[in-house]
């Protein structure tokens, strides 16, 4: 080997070994203990491009743990009924019934897209009383949802209830839907997707669903929140898609999905500010 070729060898590894110092054994950039606290936790990040994949897993227990999707549900039921025709698409309006509610955000019409934006449970139970529940069953079904059990009732099954799904189902969900790949029209696909787009200082187009439930609707079912969704980075290379996706839950008291966005944000930032890791799970 020419002494040209060794020391550039020699330069890669070096490197390598920087980037991987960069990162705490969990794969995560700092202890999982600075992003998530006093709270039980479950991270899953899978960063992938054309010619590397990495995934991180922190807290496998909680990942296989069944938790209520809560209202990270809104991606499957507004699938679900795009594909039926109960809603036509991003501008299906429903209108408000005039009970008031705690957040001001739902004394007010709503478009599929602003129930989307501003989580707004009503909007997908009436959603969801349209599909019934033999449909809605069936669909469940095919998608392999988690327990798939509706037993708690056609408007509140998702809500802290009767369906259970853990982190890693969620995670197959994010991907398939990325890849398009789920039981239903890729055009309706693609609508959620665009309907999924969340603001973000990422250098990137941040896609992604909170979900919060609290023990005061279920007492089997311990206060949790959830951030899931995908980041497609800004690539300096036309044609060459870099993504992250990502499926955090936390569990304890007051946990909430507005939280796990706030962890999960953390954690993209600091993967964009040094390098994406490169060694595999926990």
């Amino acid at each position: 080997m020419s002494p040209a070729r060794q020391a550039v060898r020699i330069c890669v590894a070096i490197a390598a070994l920087f980037v991987a110092q960069a990162f705490a054994s969990d794969g995560l950039p700092r202890p999982a203990e600075d992003y998530f606290g006093e709270f039980a936790y479950c991270a899953l990040i899978l960063s992938r491009n054309r010619h590397r994949e990495a995934l991180i897993t922190v807290g496998p227990t909680q990942c296989r743990l069944p938790l209520s999707p809560c209202s990270t549900f809104k991606i499957p039921n507004a699938l679900i009924g795009l594909q039926t025709g109960v809603v036509t698409g991003p501008d299906d309006l429903k209108r408000w019934d005039g009970t008031t509610h705690r957040r001001e955000a739902q004394n007010r019409n709503h478009t599929l897209q602003s129930a989307i934006s501003a989580s707004i449970p009503w909007y997908f139970q009436s959603l969801a009383r349209d599909v019934g529940e033999e449909r809605m069953a069936a669909w469940l079904k095919r998608l392999d949802y988690g327990n798939q059990d509706i037993s708690a009732g056609i408007d509140r099954f998702w809500l802290g209830s009767s369906l259970k799904i853990n982190a890693n189902q969620q995670m197959e969900l994010i991907k398939n839907l990325w890849h398009r790949r789920l039981p239903f029209d890729p055009a309706h696909q693609q609508a959620l997707a665009k309907m999924l787009v969340l603001d973000s200082s990422l250098d990137g187009v941040l896609h992604g669903k909170t979900g919060s439930c609290t023990g005061t609707q279920d007492p089997a079912t311990p206060d949790h929140g959830w951030f899931i969704g995908w980041v497609d980075w800004n690539s300096p290379a036309a044609g060459e898609p870099d993504t992250s996706f990502f499926v955090i839950n936390t569990t304890g008291p007051n946990a909430w999905g507005s939280q796990a966005k706030r962890i999960t944000l953390e954690i993209l930032q600091d993967m964009q500010q040094g390098a994406k890791p490169t060694h595999l799970t926990e």
